[in-house]
């Protein structure tokens, strides 16, 4: 693989990127500004798409290594797309995914391994997919914060430990790299819509399950302590209010900063990218020890985060003289 290999593809990619945008808006695939938004302006949906395209490439570049991966990623990146333009219902959509994920277990080698905790894990495998998704709320915050993921996973296959071959990662970088042009401005010219946070949740979550049947460690999971919080403590704080978890909402942590302090989109992604970088530096040295300085020092990690997440957001819905209702779709 040489530049020439790498501008090619970017080139593609961005070509790619501008038809699509002019496809979208011909065909109205555009998200509309409601009073759960977070923004106020028509904006094309579903450019993220070049998520999918990216890995597309990466398939062929490699002479079509991991077939059964590749047909997961396409299935629930197709039903994601069918939701961006007509809401599918719930229960379909979880169906897909579920099936998509076992065939990503399938091709990582995980189905016989796992054994009793295939279920679990497939289960806990779609939160995470669902989790990316629902954090994919303000301009550039999938891709300031996947840039950073798929950059820090770079970086441990090249100079750490090989888990993977490195075609994926390098043409997702580029993809990011793209997107980001359209996507991480004051007026966002697209948004990723379900198919590029799913797409690329789906891409993360494969990265990462290699790099721990690799190594043995959950420890990697750290790698999405940021998401993984906002996203739990929010569930959770919802359902205390004994509120539909499925409904649309502005509760999260990020939109809370947006709404409340009137924070712009691309300072609170910057900030959840800059606080996960932290973190992945701190996870690439916590590794390096044994199992049970792992697991104290995953814990101490969390407990810490937690307990700040809490104080910030307390304060966050205290500032309001009722609680930010949650609206129906």
């Amino acid at each position: 693989m040489n530049w020439i290999m790498y501008g090619s593809v970017a080139l593609l990619l961005l070509s790619a990127e501008v038809l699509y945008l002019r496809l979208a808006t011909h065909y109205r695939i555009v998200d509309t500004p409601n009073h759960r938004s977070s923004h106020s302006a028509l904006t094309v949906r579903g450019g993220g798409i070049i998520f999918w395209l990216a890995a597309f490439f990466a398939f062929v570049a490699t002479d079509f290594a991991a077939p059964i991966f590749f047909a997961g990623l396409t299935l629930v990146a197709f039903i994601s797309f069918l939701d961006d333009i007509s809401s599918i219902s719930n229960r379909f959509r979880f169906f897909v995914q579920l099936v998509s994920l076992g065939l990503l277990f399938l091709q990582s080698g995980l189905w016989p391994e796992l054994n009793w905790w295939l279920i679990p894990g497939l289960i806990f495998a779609c939160g995470v997919l669902n989790a990316y998704n629902f954090m994919d709320g303000i301009n550039g915050i999938t891709v300031f914060y996947s840039f950073v993921t798929v950059a820090t996973l770079l970086i441990i296959n090249h100079f750490i430990i090989p888990f993977t071959e490195p075609t994926l990662l390098l043409f997702s970088v580029i993809g990011l790299i793209i997107f980001a042009f359209f996507n991480a401005r004051r007026n966002a010219l697209c948004f990723a819509g379900d198919v590029g946070s799913v797409s690329m949740a789906f891409i993360v979550i494969s990265l990462l399950i290699g790099l721990m049947h690799e190594t043995g460690s959950v420890t990697y999971l750290l790698l999405l302590t940021v998401y993984g919080i906002d996203s739990v403590m929010t569930i959770l704080y919802r359902l205390w209010l004994g509120e539909n978890i499925f409904r649309a909402h502005k509760l999260h942590l990020f939109q809370l900063l947006v709404h409340q302090l009137k924070w712009s989109h691309l300072r609170v992604a910057g900030l959840y990218a800059l606080l996960q970088s932290l973190i992945n530096g701190y996870v690439i040295w916590l590794v390096q020890w044994d199992g049970l300085t792992q697991l104290y020092g995953s814990s101490a990690l969390l407990a810490v985060l937690v307990l700040v997440y809490s104080i910030i957001k307390s304060r966050l819905l205290s500032r309001k003289n009722q609680i930010i209702p949650a609206y129906p779709v």
